[in-house]
């Protein structure tokens, strides 16, 4: 039986480059028009956010890194808090958000945990 390998680093790069370009490049709607869902882009930071913790830390096990969880969720509150930092210093129209912050934050912890949780349901 073949197993293939999935490749982390991949997934973890194309992921980092999603969300700098929802992030710096996505124009977000216009305020004149409310969205059928308020806040929905807070989904898309919980599972953009969840899908990168997930991937850095199994790029990180791979890497035989003994901190993979603490380290892959660091890095993704680092880089949400960068972000939103940066982002009304480099676009003209978006702001500093703290529940964006807030969103990202909570999809990697829950994704992660939620992964360590089926995984010791096995």
């Amino acid at each position: 039986m073949i197993k293939k390998k999935i490749k982390w680093k991949i997934i973890s790069t194309v992921n980092f480059l999603v969300i700098i370009y929802c992030s710096f490049f996505l124009i977000p709607g216009s305020d004149e028009t409310p969205p059928i869902i308020p806040h929905i882009d807070k989904i898309g930071h919980f599972i953009l956010y969840g899908s990168q913790a997930i991937a850095l830390k199994q790029t990180f096990i791979n890497m035989n890194l003994k901190s993979s969880v603490i380290s892959s969720l660091m890095i993704c509150f680092i880089l949400g808090l960068l972000i939103e930092i940066l982002q009304p210093v480099l676009t003209n129209n978006r702001v500093f958000d703290l529940f964006d912050i807030l969103a990202n934050i909570t999809g990697a912890i829950s994704t992660i945990s939620i992964l360590k949780l089926i995984k010791n349901i096995k």
